[in-house]
């Protein structure tokens, strides 16, 4: 075998490179530690008993709330330019300026969005169809969010995976994404300190740092061909945005050719920086945040209720919702496939409540700093939240492993986790654990986060690195 060719590097793609906003793609078969002879298929030898699907919305218009480099408050900053004074004009391959207007919608599905979840609910029963033959007596229960694109998305995985007419094929249980309402889809509704832009929003900072200096080539070149309007660093990072919004919404956007290859890898690693300090390992809420997530899986995966109080507080529940899954009707424990709708944020908060080390690329990279873009790192946005995402939890019977043991099997994006980094987990080569010693290790990581002091203590932190977590965990009651 040629060895340039075993050894050969991922080539560059834009649309790989637009982290959150990326399109659901195939990631390489090593991103995560491991890569199994048999990809995310059923190694050989091992039977399938049942599987845990956690998927995000497909591709979105922009959100609607007021933020950093948003498509919205770009064109609205070209609009009052081009309608006052001398207005702009812009030459050469920003030409197109003179005559742009702006198409995009707020928060619902794009067009290419609800094919993105219809084609993923196609791949999953291909892989999974066989699991409907535990539904004898009844119908499966998925769930999803109230939220229009994540009802949308619910709905577009379940067309791609019974086929029309969805009636008496399955039970959608929807939860209402709302202040003040349990729901472990969307757990930040009920985590008041999250909404502190000190704690929630920290990634914004790193991505400022990071913005000046990446771009600096681009705003002297694209700044040479417009007249009128003086581009700062936002406007910069917010063309950028357009491109992929644009690309995900119309098909096309005459934004993306105006940067490089070097600024392209420049935005996806600030969305990096975004997702590490905002949701991921360097947050101060992450962990509890996707510790409600981790609770109903434990749950689901010994088919053991959630214990229940006779009148929880909000501050025990880990944002979980024991009106519904305290119910066999909208939470059951005895299925073989359940299938679960989110956002991006809210897989990289279980990400890090999982503790799957060999995501974060700690070990081998640190903590991502705005400084300096580390080319071969493993955290990547783009590979582990793009736009429909998934997480696949394989249960597999494998007697050449194990004769007795159900295992456990991660799969994010089409390639396997290694999970080495939970107690208990052995370093096995197609990522294999038993379940017990998985859920051994769950629960001491969820008795070890405190939903209480992290979502409603009195603390803060400082902005960038004057503190610091790898591991989604806030200051220690004692430290504040």
């Amino acid at each position: 075998m040629d060895g340039k060719k075993k050894h050969r590097k991922e080539s560059f793609s834009i649309f790989k490179n637009w982290g959150n906003l990326t399109p659901f793609h195939s990631v390489p078969a090593d991103s995560f530690g491991i890569k199994s002879e048999t990809g995310p298929e059923v190694p050989d030898g091992c039977t399938l008993k049942g599987v845990h699907i956690l998927h995000r919305h497909g591709a979105r218009y922009p959100t609607g709330w007021p933020g950093y480099a948003t498509p919205g408050m770009l064109a609205s900053r070209f609009h009052r330019a081009a309608s006052t004074g001398q207005g702009i004009k812009a030459h050469g391959p920003l030409a197109f300026l003179n005559t742009w207007t702006y198409k995009l919608g707020t928060e619902v599905l794009t067009p290419f969005g609800r094919q993105q979840l219809f084609d993923l609910g196609v791949s999953m029963r291909m892989k999974y169809g066989s699991l409907l033959e535990g539904f004898t007596d009844r119908l499966p229960v998925f769930r999803t969010e109230s939220q229009d694109r994540m009802l949308a998305s619910a709905t577009n995985f379940a067309l791609g995976f019974f086929g029309w007419p969805l009636d008496n094929k399955f039970l959608l249980s929807v939860t209402v994404e709302a202040n003040g309402v349990n729901n472990t889809l969307a757990p930040y509704k009920t985590c008041p300190n999250d909404s502190n832009p000190l704690i929630g929003d920290r990634g914004t900072y790193y991505v400022k740092q990071w913005v000046s200096v990446y771009l600096v080539d681009a705003q002297q070149r694209i700044q040479s061909l417009l007249e009128g309007y003086e581009l700062s660093m936002e406007d910069l990072y917010a063309m950028q945005m357009m491109c992929a919004y644009e690309t995900v919404s119309l098909g096309y956007s005459s934004f993306c050719s105006l940067f490089t290859k070097d600024e392209w890898e420049g935005f996806e690693y600030a969305l990096d920086l975004y997702f590490w300090y905002d949701s991921g390992f360097g947050s101060p809420v992450a962990r509890a945040l996707g510790s409600g997530y981790v609770l109903e899986l434990l749950s689901r995966l010994t088919s053991t209720p959630i214990s229940l109080h006779p009148e929880p507080p909000l501050t025990s529940t880990f944002s979980v919702n024991h009106t519904l899954d305290g119910n066999p009707t909208t939470f059951p424990l005895d299925q073989p496939l359940y299938v679960d709708a989110t956002h991006e944020v809210v897989i990289v908060n279980i990400v890090t409540a999982l503790n799957l080390t060999t995501i974060s690329g700690l070990e081998e990279d640190g903590p991502p700093t705005p400084r300096k873009m580390k080319r071969g790192r493993k955290w990547r946005a783009s590979r582990v939240a793009p736009f429909a995402s998934n997480v696949q939890f394989q249960l597999l019977q494998c007697p050449a492993v194990d004769s007795d043991a159900t295992q456990i099997r991660v799969i994010l994006n089409d390639a396997v986790v290694s999970l080495t980094g939970i107690s208990g987990c052995p370093e096995q080569k197609d990522g294999l654990c038993p379940v017990d010693k998985f859920v051994e290790a769950q629960q001491k990581l969820v008795e070890g986060s405190d939903w209480d002091w992290t979502c409603h203590g009195n603390w803060t932190v400082p902005e960038g690195d004057a503190w610091s977590t790898v591991t989604g965990d806030p200051p220690a009651k004692y430290d504040v």
